[in-house]
This record gives C-alpha cells, sequence and structure tokens, in this order.
C-alpha cells in the first residue's frame, strides 16, 4: 500500500463526511478515481454510511460503527 493510499484511506471517513477542506477533497478524489483498490473502499464505506443513515431508526451507537471502520481497516492492510 503506498503512502497515497494510506493517506487516501485515513481520511476517508472525514471525505465521506464532508469535513475536509477543498483542497483536500480533490486530492482524495483524484486518488480515489486513479486507485481501484481504494475506490472499492470508498464505495464500501459509501455504502455503509447510507445503509446506517437510512436503514436504521434509532442511532447506531460510534463504538459500533468505529469497530466496522477498524474491522475494514484490518482487511484493507
Amino acid at each position: 500500500m503506498s503512502d497515497h493510499c494510506r493517506e487516501a484511506l485515513d481520511k476517508l471517513y472525514a471525505y465521506l463526511d464532508r469535513e475536509l477542506d477543498d483542497v483536500s477533497v480533490d486530492v482524495i478524489r483524484l486518488h480515489l478515481d486513479d486507485c481501484p483498490p481504494c475506490g472499492r473502499a470508498y464505495g464500501f464505506e459509501e455504502r455503509l454510511l447510507v445503509a446506517i443513515r437510512s436503514g436504521l431508526r434509532e442511532d447506531v451507537p460510534e463504538v459500533v460503527i468505529e469497530r466496522i471502520r477498524t474491522a475494514f481497516r484490518t482487511e484493507i492492510r
């Protein structure tokens, strides 16, 4: 895994939550477009986020979301 991949994946959740500045968004978007493994990771996380937000009537505890993220990061690396 390259440094660019690590940086993109480390910032993926902030990217999905729209918490990054415009320059960071552009850098990550370009990387996701050019790197199929990272693009797949993004697609999975985006679908997971949409499912969690739309499929549940109550809030998911942050600890559950963090466990899922940790498991996914471990699997990618």
